[in-house]
């Protein structure tokens, strides 16, 4: 079985990281990142969008990397074009449905006027699916 999603897992991630692409010179020299969202408020938003994918929020524990203006790029294969906004990374390690803990994962959120336009975390392979628009 772990054969299977290593033959079915590896393909898909090349795959998709084959497809995705960055912002050109013209979508950057026009790019609008929003409201500056300052380090508290990028963690808050965070914590509270991460906390929605985990089996047990309460037992979420964050490490935070500090809070950046930025992009994430395009995914065309998923329909998911280059967003622009503060981008806030870090890790997050939460219990499972049998009360242990998984191990800190990476997540990312990117986040537009205090919205969130687009977050994931990493599963326990160490892909990072994006979520939102």
């Amino acid at each position: 079985m772990k054969n299977l999603k290593f033959a079915i897992g590896i393909p898909t991630i090349l795959l998709l990281v084959s497809c995705a692409s960055g912002p050109t010179k013209s979508q950057l020299t026009h790019a609008d990142y929003g409201q500056e969202t300052s380090i508290e408020e990028c963690k808050a938003i965070a914590e509270t969008i991460v906390s929605r994918d985990l089996k047990d929020p309460s037992s979420a524990q964050f490490s935070h990397s500090q809070c950046f203006k930025g992009y994430w790029g395009s995914v065309p294969i998923m329909g998911i074009g280059v967003a622009f906004g503060w981008v806030q990374k870090g890790q997050v390690n939460a219990k499972n449905s049998f009360g242990g803990y998984v191990g800190f994962r990476p997540y990312q959120v990117l986040i537009k006027n205090r919205q969130v336009i687009r977050y994931c975390v990493s599963n326990k392979d160490g892909l990072c699916i994006p979520r939102g628009n």
